[in-house]
Formats: structure tokens, C-alpha cells, sequence
């Protein structure tokens, strides 16, 4: 039988290289309020309908994600900032209950809110997309239905009660938004989501934006 050469080294690199990749998330959070009143409601759906870890993460928006190596993530942080920086604080406005058919529950924005999210959502695309592209090709995702998830991965019976019991009814509440959170999770250890930057909305002119940033670096 002829014998098999593992490449320990070629081993030890990959093994290395899975060490230092992150799965990151670019959020919006919300108000504690809003946030006591979701977790209840996460709560609920763990409680009456099986639906494992619907409350172990915070309510949260995600404008982003993807899993890259933690030394290309600089770049990238830079072009969340640049953003950040030229866009203003909004109201986000939650209004209903509604659900995917492929077993996701979760809590709808309003029109405008939702406007102001997609337009933030492609100014990202356009100072960090390349970037993107280049070390996360496969593994990133833009926001294209901004919403706040209640639970993901709900069989069919989990569904039909929650349609009963949630579907279409409101949820009236709204909150200030006011900065963008950057988070990270070890693909190896699984650990929870750490929070690694956070993003200000300063709704600079971007001219005012360049000329701070310079004399940042000068100070």
C-alpha cells in the first residue's frame, strides 16, 4: 500500500491562519428600552416554542458581515469610520411583526427608517466594497431587508404558532440612532461577539471631514 505524506507545516499554517480569522458584524443596537422590550419577545419565542438561542444575542441591525483575516481588517475599520463620519443621526422606527418563509421571525422598520438604512447600506458598499471583495469574496453579506431579528432557523410548526400567535401585529416604538458598532467572533473558539470599534454618526460635510481628519493626524 503506498504510503500517505501528511505536510505537517502546511498543517500548522492553515491551522494558524483559521487562529486569526474573525467573523465580523456591522450593527446599529438600540435604546435599553427597546432593547428590554425585544429580549422579552426573544424570551418568549425560546420559552413557548422551542426556538433555541432566539435570546442569547442582543437585539441588534446588521448592515454587514463577513469572516476575514484580523491583519486586512484595518482598511476596512478606516472606511466604516469615513462613513460614520458623514452621516447624520436618525430616528429608527420599529412597526410590525412579520416573518421569511425560510424560518426567520423578526420586527420591520418603518418606510423612512428603512430608507435611511439602505442608503447608509451603499455608501458602505462604495468606500469598503473593494476591499471586501478582495479578502472576503465569498464570506460577506450587505444589508438588503434592514429588520431586527427575534429568531432564525425555525422549523415549520415553530413557524405556524408564531404566525398565529405574532404575525402582522405592531410593535410601535422608536429610538435614536446614533453611532455604528463593529463586531468580531473567533471562527475556532466560538466565543460571543465583542464589541471592537465603535462609529460615531457625525453628519460632517465631507470637505470638514478631510480637514479634521488631517489635523488629527498633526495633533
Amino acid at each position: 500500500m503506498k504510503s500517505v505524506h501528511v505536510n505537517n507545516n502546511h498543517l500548522n499554517t492553515l491551522t494558524n491562519i483559521r487562529h486569526h480569522m474573525f467573523e465580523y458584524q456591522l450593527v446599529f443596537s438600540c435604546d435599553t428600552v427597546t432593547e428590554a422590550v425585544i429580549h422579552n419577545v426573544k424570551r418568549y419565542f425560546e420559552d413557548n416554542y422551542g426556538c433555541r438561542n432566539a435570546a442569547k444575542r442582543k437585539a441588534h441591525l446588521t448592515l454587514f458581515d463577513c469572516i476575514m483575516h484580523e491583519n486586512k481588517v484595518d482598511p476596512m475599520i478606516k472606511a466604516f469610520g469615513k462613513v460614520a463620519g458623514q452621516v447624520s443621526p436618525f430616528t429608527m422606527q420599529l412597526t410590525r411583526y412579520a416573518k421569511y418563509e425560510n424560518g426567520t421571525f423578526y420586527i420591520d422598520l418603518e418606510d423612512t427608517a428603512s430608507q435611511s438604512v439602505l442608503d447608509m447600506v451603499k455608501i458602505l458598499k462604495r468606500e469598503a466594497g473593494e476591499h471586501v471583495r478582495k479578502w472576503a469574496p465569498a464570506e460577506n453579506r450587505f444589508c438588503t431587508d434592514p429588520n431586527y431579528t427575534i429568531a432564525r432557523n425555525m422549523t415549520e410548526s415553530q413557524m405556524s404558532l408564531a404566525t398565529r400567535d405574532w404575525y402582522n401585529r405592531e410593535f410601535n416604538m422608536e429610538f435614536k440612532v446614533n453611532e455604528m458598532l463593529l463586531l468580531r467572533r473567533s471562527l475556532v473558539k466560538g466565543s460571543p461577539f465583542e464589541t471592537v470599534a465603535k462609529f460615531p454618526l457625525l453628519g460632517m460635510p465631507a470637505k470638514r471631514l478631510v480637514q479634521t481628519s488631517i489635523f488629527g493626524e498633526m495633533c
